[in-house]
C-alpha cells in the first residue's frame, strides 16, 4: 500500500471518526507541492480540498517536464479530492516566492475547527532554490527560513487551535527551524512537528536553546535509501520507513509502504549509512568558506551551461563530471572537493544521479 491505497481504505472516515497519524502527515506534506496560484487565497479566506482540485484541473498544465515530487503530489491531490476524509478540509494562506535567490512555498490546511497542519513545501524545479539547499551547508539562516519562521508567526499568532508542522525534503527543514525561531505564543500551540525525509541542522543550530524546545515534538521519518534526511547534523532518534525505490528515488513520499493507518518500518540501509557517513566526513575537511565557494562555482557551472532547472541538470547530469574536469576557470580545490564527493557516491554502489 502506499498513501493512494491509504486514502481508498481510509477516505470514508472523517477525522473526527479517526484521529489524524503519520500517514496523513505524509499526505499533507506532499500536497504542498501542487502549484495553487490563483486557487487558493493567499490571505485566511478558505477553499476546500475538492474546490480546488477541480479549479486546478480547469489550469492549462503541461506535466510533461515536471518533478516526479509535483506529479505524485497532483494524483494525490485528485484522490484526496473524492474522499470524505480530505474533500472538506479548507485551504488558505497559499504562498509561493521563486526568484534567482530563493524557493519556498507554504499552505495552510484546517482540518478540524481546531486542529490545523502547516505545510512547507520541498524543493522544485528551480535551480534556485537546490542551490539555497546546499547553502545550508554553510550559512544559517537561509532566505527560506526566514520566510518559514515569518509565515508561521503571520498566520498562527493570533489563531486559536493547535498546529502541526510538517514538509518533505526541504519542507521538512523548514518545519523544523520555523518552529524552533517561532514566537512563544505559536511554539505552545505546536503539537508536533513533521520532517519526512528533510535535511538536518549545522552543528550550533543542533546544539541550541531553540532546538531543545521543540525537540521533543519533533518526528524525523527518513526512508531506508534516505540520502537528504541524513544531511548534516541530526540526532538519531529518526524513524526509518520502508521504501519500494532505491537511491535517491526512495526521497519520493509516494514509495512509501503504508500497512493500514501506519507508516511500514524498516532498518535504515547499507546505502544511507555509507552515505551518511561519508558525506559527513567530506564536510568536515572543509571550512565554511570552502563550502561556500564550492557551491557557488558549481552551481555558476550549471547556469554557463543554460541550466535554469534541475530536470535539465539532470538530463545531462553524466556530462556534469567531464565539464567540470575540463573547466579552465573553476579553482582547482573545488575540482577536487567534487572528485571527493564522486568517489562517496561510488562507493555507495548505486548509480546517480538520483533525481
Amino acid at each position: 500500500m502506499n498513501v493512494i491505497d491509504y486514502i481508498s481504505y481510509y477516505g470514508k472516515h472523517t477525522f473526527e471518526e479517526k484521529a489524524f497519524n503519520e500517514v496523513d502527515n505524509v499526505i499533507f506534506s506532499m500536497l504542498s507541492y501542487v502549484d495553487y496560484n490563483g486557487i487558493v487565497p493567499n490571505n485566511k479566506n478558505e477553499i476546500t480540498i475538492e474546490e480546488a482540485n477541480m479549479l486546478f484541473k480547469q489550469k492549462d498544465f503541461d506535466d510533461k517536464n515536471i518533478m516526479l515530487s509535483i506529479k505524485q503530489a497532483i494524483k494525490v491531490l485528485e484522490s484526496a479530492s473524492g474522499s470524505n476524509r480530505f474533500k472538506n478540509i479548507t485551504m488558505s494562506n497559499y504562498m509561493y516566492i521563486g526568484n534567482e535567490e530563493s524557493q519556498f512555498s507554504a499552505v495552510t490546511f484546517k482540518i478540524t475547527k481546531d486542529l490545523y497542519y502547516i505545510s512547507f513545501e520541498g524543493t522544485d524545479a528551480l535551480l534556485s532554490g537546490w542551490k539555497e539547499d546546499c547553502k545550508m551547508a554553510y550559512k544559517f539562516p537561509v532566505a527560506a527560513h526566514v520566510l518559514a519562521k515569518n509565515y508561521l508567526n503571520k498566520v498562527f499568532t493570533l489563531r486559536r487551535g493547535k498546529v502541526i508542522v510538517g514538509g518533505h525534503s526541504k519542507g521538512g527543514n523548514l518545519a523544523l527551524v520555523a518552529s524552533m525561531y517561532c514566537n512563544r505564543f505559536v511554539r505552545k500551540k505546536i503539537i508536533n512537528v513533521y520532517s519526512n525525509d528533510g535535511q538536518g541542522l549545522r552543528e550550533t543550530q543542533l546544539n541550541s536553546k531553540q532546538y531543545s524546545l521543540i525537540k521533543d515534538r519533533y518526528i524525523h521519518i527518513i526512508p531506508n535509501y534516505s540520502i537528504v534526511g541524513l544531511l548534516l547534523r541530526h540526532d538519531d532518534n529518526y524513524i526509518v520507513v520502508k521504501s519500494d525505490r532505491k537511491g535517491f528515488y526512495a526521497h519520493d513520499a509516494f514509495s512509501w509502504q503504508v500497512s493500514y493507518d501506519h507508516l511500514e518500518k524498516e532498518l535504515l540501509s547499507r546505502f544511507s549509512k555509507v552515505f551518511d557517513d561519508g558525506f559527513s566526513k567530506w564536510l568536515d575537511n572543509y571550512d565554511d568558506e570552502q563550502r561556500r565557494k564550492f557551491v557557488n562555482e558549481v552551481f555558476k557551472l550549471f547556469y554557463e551551461n543554460g541550466f535554469e532547472t534541475v530536470t535539465e541538470v539532470r538530463s545531462k547530469l553524466k556530462n556534469i563530471t567531464t565539464v567540470v574536469k575540463s573547466s579552465k576557470t573553476m579553482d582547482p580545490v573545488v575540482k577536487e572537493m567534487f572528485k571527493e564527493l564522486i568517489k562517496i557516491v561510488g562507493k555507495t554502489n548505486l548509480e546517480y544521479p538520483w533525481f
